[in-house]
């Protein structure tokens, strides 16, 4: 019989069953004043803990709120500073547009004095040619004054040409210049 009720205690103590109720408990604090105190300590101190696991809670709560608050704030600050950041960047890549269409103003107007430097060199050349070449052909002292004075006038508008051409060419290297610092 022993056997059975150990066997018995043993398949309680497995099962996580206590075998004591709260009327063993009524008894023994009944007989022990200081199992008593014990007990209305350990009630004590579980309230206790309980208060203290509620005021962390509620502690967490509340700097949970604030934190919320707080990147609420700094979500709405950081897209106002965004948004001024986008508009300083626009206008530096307005700027350096504003360079760029000039440079490709400058380029066609090089394009056309390169053109009309051209053709004012070719002919130039070929003048010049022709007074070289003329052999048997005679020009009469008129004609040859008139060819002499072709040869200066072309000249003449060749040099300002390649001036204009020099500048223009400075400008935009100048612009390009810019336009790296504003990168």
């Amino acid at each position: 019989m022993a056997k059975k009720y150990f066997l018995l205690g043993f398949l309680f103590l497995l099962a996580g069953c206590s075998a004591y109720g709260p009327e063993e408990l009524d008894r023994l604090t009944k007989e022990d004043s200081d199992f008593k105190q014990m007990i209305i300590a350990r009630d004590q101190m579980r309230a206790q803990m309980r208060s203290v696991k509620e005021d962390l809670l509620a502690k967490k709560q509340g700097m949970d709120a604030q934190i919320d608050k707080l990147r609420a704030e700094y979500d709405a600050y950081a897209k106002l500073q965004n948004q001024r950041i986008e508009k300083y960047q626009a206008a530096i890549d307005a700027n350096r547009n504003f360079l760029k269409k000039e440079i490709e103003i400058t380029e066609a107007r090089l394009d056309s004095k390169r053109a009309e430097l051209e053709g004012y060199s070719k002919t130039l050349s070929d003048v010049k040619r022709v007074l070289r070449e003329s052999k048997g052909i005679t020009f009469s002292p008129h004609e040859k004054q008139k060819w002499e004075e072709k040869i200066l006038l072309l000249s003449e508008k060749i040099r300002p040409l390649k001036d204009e051409i020099e500048d223009l060419n400075l400008q935009n290297r100048l612009k390009k210049r810019k336009i790296s610092f504003l990168h």
